[in-house]
Parts: C-alpha cells; structure tokens; sequence
C-alpha cells in the first residue's frame, strides 16, 4: 500500500458514511468524497484488502476504454450543419483503434492498479467530453442536463478535472467567433446553452473549488513538487507512453492531424486543443500560483492524443500498412508495460512496520516520515496494536523509532533525521528504518 492508498482507505474505511464525509477533507483534500463514499460501499461488499479495493479502480479503467470508443465516435459524427467525410464504419473503425491504443497502454493501466480517485475521474471526463461533443452537435435538453451532472462529477472527483471544462470553455469561444457571434447562427446558441450549463455544474461546486484554490496559494497544496521545465508537457506524453513506443505513436498522431485536417478539422483542432490546453495550463499556474505538474492530473490528455494516433492508422495507404502501423503501436506499447514491471516501483512499508515493529521494546512507539503514511502504518498493524504508530510531530517527540521515506526528501531533511535516530534497523526498498 502507498501513502496515498492509504488516505483513501482511511477514509472510506469509516464505520458510517457520514464519518467518512467528515474524514475526507483532511485526509484527502483536493477533492469532494464521491470516490470515497464509492470506496466505501466498495469495501462493504468485498472487503478492504489491497486486491479489493484496487479492483474498483479497475472496474473504472475497463469503463473507461469502452468511453474513449464512444468519445470517438462522438467526435467524429456528422454534425447538424455538415457532412462528415467520413462513413460510419469508417469511425467505428478509427474509436475501435483508439480504445485499442489507450487499451494497452501504462500511463492510464498504471493508475488503474491504485485504490485512489484518479480511474474515476478519468472515466467521468471521458463521459462529460462525450456529451460535450454530443450536446455541441445537435442540442438538446438531455443533453445539457446531463452536461451539468457529469461536469460536476469531474470536478469533484478531482478538482485537476477543472482543466477538461475549461478546455472546452476555449473551444465553445472558439466556435462562437467562427459563427461571427450571431444570435442566429445554430450552432452559436447551441454553444451559449452549453457555457451556461458548465457554468451552473461550476456553480455547485464554487465554495469547495475557492477554498481549494485559497490552500494552493498559501502552499499547503503542492509543496513537494518543484516547478516544471518549459517542455515539460512535450515531455509528459514521452515519459508516460515510453521512449520507445513515443516516437511511433507521435509519428502516426502527426500523420493523423496532416491528414485529417482537411476533412475532419473540427475534431482534429479539438483533440489538440484538448491535449495540449491542460498540460500548458498546468505550467503556468506552477510558476504563478503553486507547482501542480502532474502527470495523473493530466490524464484525459492522452486520450485525444490516442485518438489522433488512431486517425493515423486509418489514413495509412493500405490495410497491410496500416496492419503493420498497429502492431508496432501494440507491440511497442506492451513493451513499455513489460519493461515498467520488470522493476518494483513500491515502497517496502509492509516489512518496514514488521521491522520496526520487532525493533520496539515495551511502551515504545514509532513514526513515520512523510506524516500523512501514518494511514499505511495503521492499515498494516494488528487492530490492537495501532497505539504503537504516532503521527511524526509534536506527538512523536518520544517516538523510538522513525520508518523514513526516501521520496521527496530533501538531502539536508534527511541528515537531521539520521542525527536524532542514528541506529539503522533496516533498509528496504524505498524506506529506512532507524532508532534512537
């Protein structure tokens, strides 16, 4: 279990679910408690294992490949005012790719593996940008109902959602201007009735995303990250699809936008907009408000992208071609998966707390560095011995035994600990533990 898994089942591991309303604030801020109310239910049927509780997220990773199929093909529809240049089997083919790509690929498997909010949010993304797309192109009061909902959902999931809503804010100011801002103009009012249901989806949720906002400014939100280097959203889709498997995937989405543009602009300049909108914004606000660049944050990004690389793959000359196109895509996509298991990627928490456990004598308790791993200390002692974890603090004065993270530890942090606990009891992978 990680630190941040173990927010997550401490909080959705309250008796009732009122208390785990009033625990996730403090243990999992950043968000409202959907995915912990959902976790919650959760463990009510299948238990709190590590298994259990990750396989819901899952479940949502699953959801969300047959989502980026439909986002697909909603992307690629007929609009009312024009005709796609594109058949219908000619975009169940292009979605069918798309979900293919982002099917087997780490950087969305990799969260899907985690008891954390992140598979949710993705999945609600998807959902919201499909009715997005679909309300855009031929209105309709469900439509913007539903519009509302889901945004909300997003939002509170994770409030990093924020970015997809405000992506699409560009896009209907976008579409309006193209329509020359006129009252008449079909698609202008379509896109008017949608920046009016975002903004009521925002409205619900305005007290929550201020006060979000308020502890990002003063520094409780992002404090470990450093601020990112100018390229780092080019970079971002290299590390997280591979060295390897990038260079390919980039080619045949290059390939895609060369081609597509012509007959299917539309969904081509959104799927960039879409892409690269929320990496640009997650720079600026690290270097104006607080440093935010997170790959999970970023998420829903990789799917116009996958997209895009599917468009590719069609507009290859030839099914042997293109055959060929997908199987290198696949091949070097599971590579990057396989390589990335190859490695332990875990911190050894589970045998640090046996450790320091068989290091206590009698009365005497341990910490743990960073504090908030407090929650995977309780999660793995027996439940008559949880008085023998203390958060590190003021209350940890006394504490015999320190189990340190070596993540996010600043060198000179480091040394002040080893002074206080000099005696190494045990080095395991991704933490220390030391005594007195």
């Amino acid at each position: 279990m990680s630190p941040d898994e173990g927010a997550s089942w401490a909080a959705a591991s309250a008796p009732t679910a009122a208390e785990v309303i009033a625990r996730q604030p403090l243990l999992n801020p950043g968000e409202l408690p959907i995915h912990d109310l959902m976790l919650h239910g959760w463990i009510a049927l299948f238990g709190s294992s590590l298994a259990a509780m990750r396989a819901m997220s899952a479940a949502f990773g699953v959801v969300s490949i047959l989502l980026v199929y439909l986002v697909s093909r909603e992307l690629f529809a007929p609009g009312s005012e024009r005709e796609s240049a594109l058949t219908g089997d000619d975009v169940r083919i292009i979605a069918g790719l798309g979900a293919l790509v982002f099917a087997v690929n780490l950087v969305t498997i990799k969260y899907s593996r985690e008891a954390r909010m992140y598979p949710l949010m993705l999945a609600a993304v998807l959902a919201q940008v499909a009715m997005f797309i679909r309300a855009l192109r031929g209105g309709g009061l469900v439509n913007y109902a539903t519009v509302v909902v889901l945004t909300a959902i997003a939002i509170a999931s994770n409030f990093a959602a924020l970015l997809v809503p405000a992506t699409e804010g560009l896009w209907l100011l976008i579409v309006v201007a193209r329509a020359r801002w006129r009252p008449d103009n079909a698609t202008a009012r379509r896109a008017w009735a949608i920046a009016i249901a975002l903004a009521a989806a925002g409205l619900i949720l305005v007290p929550k995303l201020f006060s979000s906002l308020h502890a990002a400014s003063a520094g409780s939100v992002g404090g470990w990250r450093k601020p990112p280097a100018l390229y780092a959203p080019f970079a971002l889709f290299n590390k997280a699809t591979g060295s390897f498997a990038f260079p390919i995937l980039a080619a045949l989405a290059i390939w895609g936008v060369v081609r597509g543009w012509r007959r299917e602009r539309n969904a081509v300049a959104f799927a960039l907009l879409w892409m690269w909108a929320p990496p640009v914004a997650m720079v600026v606000a690290s270097y104006t408000i607080a440093p935010v660049f997170v790959e999970r944050y970023a998420l829903s990004c990789f799917v116009p992208f996958f997209i895009l690389v599917a468009l590719g793959i069609f507009e290859l000359p030839g099914d042997l071609v293109r055959i060929g196109a997908l199987v290198l895509a696949v091949a070097f996509s599971a590579g990057h998966i396989v390589s990335y298991d190859r490695k332990p990627h875990d911190a050894q928490y589970r045998e640090a707390i046996a450790a320091a456990s068989s290091a206590l004598k009698p009365g005497e308790v341990m910490t743990v560095v960073p504090a908030y791993a407090i929650e995977v200390l309780r999660y793995y002692l027996p439940a008559d011995q949880l008085d023998r974890a203390v958060r590190y603090g003021g209350s940890a004065s006394a504490a015999a035994v320190l189990i340190l993270g070596d993540q996010n530890l600043a060198p000179d942090a480091a040394r002040s600990y080893r002074k206080v606990y000099p005696d190494v009891v045990a080095r395991l992978r991704g933490l220390t533990v030391l005594r007195r």
